[in-house]
């Protein structure tokens, strides 16, 4: 039995703690201001076509052998195509062109990254997005390394890396992932002997990325007709293209790119109807030293050029400006681009990336360490503002104009010039005085009347249950 005394300690207790949380900011919490019209997609796919460099598959651009001569192009009208409907960006530079290697920098924003920075804590777009309630789902041939693997909810993926002798296995992190969607891989995960059936040579490499296209856009319309609420994040790698450019040479090469260019529209079209936003890159590109060598590279110093460090970035999103980009970005820079993508802050522990400017409108994050007024300003104009807060975050303003933020703090008046290009992160140091008080605005007396009022419902149902064990 729960004595009046106990009941009086454990009841001071709990007031306590109500207490002490009225004096401390929530954490997390933000006045969100809309100022122009945003239109984020609801997931991504992220499709990495392996070893395919970018001078392939620009328009007007045309390959080097490592002796200098040129070399064929491959036939991609649909890859073309699919510039008209969002961004490419043709000069996004690999820091190390490996597979392994270059899927880490790829998906933690660092430019230095390894695989075993992939397990560390909030280290990948994975772990930002799973907060956010995202389910990363992935379909894999290379780059497939356990840290990448045990970043998933969900993985399909090629435990031997073969294509001659393929094996596949359906990898569940999560108790969490529907069923539905379990059987849709393990579904795919029985239909590649099908497609390699009566096939040899580059027919072979070009039936197991039709296998893998087909299946990434069959799970893009399952989650479209079964789990349209629920976000995502997919990840392919398709691996037959850097396996013909070893293995095949130019010929070889070419006709695995036009394979993987033949079975985008599906995967294309799912995504669109989902507004889901579809973006192709590549871990790193190839190099050969004759237009016609039978033997391509990119790993080793012999190979080493900018045709093996240089990939193609396209984003088709509803919220990116149409068009070719020509400026020089990294391959660190494609993680943080993909949470603005997404109008998600980056949080990404190790990234020395920068999210590129390819959206139409850009987010201003405001910070300041006690509550204050702010002013967004674009030269005499007053664009918006918000009062009584200490994190701001100021969305749909119009990208790649000068902006002024003007902070008030009682006596103090603070700004900042900003050009937004990209969504930013300012943030403010206010003097606060020594005789400074505590000033009870409508939410801090809301927390206060609500602290009072728990306290002594918990005080009544414990005075309650005691009269009942007496």
């Amino acid at each position: 039995m729960i004595s009046g005394s106990g009941i009086y300690r454990y009841g001071l207790s709990v007031f306590f703690i109500l207490w002490v949380s009225f004096f401390i900011p929530l954490t997390g919490a933000q006045t969100i201001i809309e100022v122009g019209e945003t239109n984020p997609p609801q997931n991504i796919v992220l499709l990495i076509v392996d070893g395919m460099g970018s001078a392939y598959v620009t328009p007007g651009s045309t390959p080097l052998a490592l002796n200098g001569d040129p070399v064929d192009t491959p036939d991609v009208p649909f890859f073309e195509n699919m510039i008209l409907d969002g961004i490419l960006l043709p000069q996004i530079i690999v820091p190390t062109p490996s597979t392994g290697p270059a899927h880490s920098v790829i998906i933690t924003g660092f430019s230095g990254a390894e695989q075993e920075l992939v397990g560390y804590d909030d280290a990948t777009i994975y772990d930002v997005l799973k907060d956010k309630g995202f389910l990363c789902i992935a379909i894999m041939h290379n780059g497939d390394f356990s840290e990448m693997r045990n970043e998933q909810d969900i993985i399909l993926h090629s435990p031997s890396n073969s294509i001659l002798t393929p094996s596949l296995q359906v990898q569940v992190n999560d108790a969490g992932v529907p069923k539905d969607i379990i059987r849709g891989l393990e579904f795919w995960e029985q239909e590649l002997p099908e497609y390699l059936e009566g096939t040899d040579g580059l027919d072979s490499y070009i039936a197991y990325s039709d296998w893998e296209l087909d299946a990434s856009r069959d799970i893009v319309s399952l989650m479209a007709g079964q789990h349209p609420d629920m976000k995502y994040i997919l990840t392919i790698n398709v691996g037959v293209v850097d396996r013909a450019g070893h293995y095949m040479g130019v010929d070889g090469y070419i006709g695995s790119i036009e394979g993987v260019n033949s079975k985008l529209k599906p995967l294309y079209s799912a995504a669109r109807d989902s507004n889901t936003a579809l973006v192709i890159t590549a871990d790193h590109g190839m190099a050969f030293k004759t237009p016609e060598s039978s033997r391509g590279g990119h790993a080793s110093e012999d190979y080493y050029s900018s045709e093996a460090i240089t990939v193609p970035l396209l984003i088709i999103s509803p919220n990116v400006v149409v068009g070719i980009e020509n400026g020089n970005y990294g391959q660190e820079d494609l993680a943080p681009t993909l949470l603005s993508i997404l109008d998600i802050p980056a949080q990404l522990r190790y990234s020395d990336g920068e999210a590129i400017p390819v959206k139409d409108y850009a987010d201003l994050r405001v910070s300041v360490n006690t509550q204050s007024d702010v002013e967004i300003v674009r030269g005499s104009e007053i664009v918006s503002g918000g009062s009584g807060d200490t994190m701001y975050n100021f969305t749909g303003l119009k990208p790649k104009i000068n902006y002024t933020v003007r902070v008030f703090n009682g006596k103090d008046t603070l700004e900042q010039s900003v050009h937004l290009n990209v969504d930013r992160l300012i943030r403010f140091e206010t003097v606060v005085s020594n005789d400074d008080t505590i000033v009870c605005d409508s939410r801090t007396t809301s927390r206060y009347v609500a602290s009072v009022l728990i306290f002594i419902v918990i005080i009544g149902g414990l005075l309650f249950i005691a009269r009942i064990r007496d």
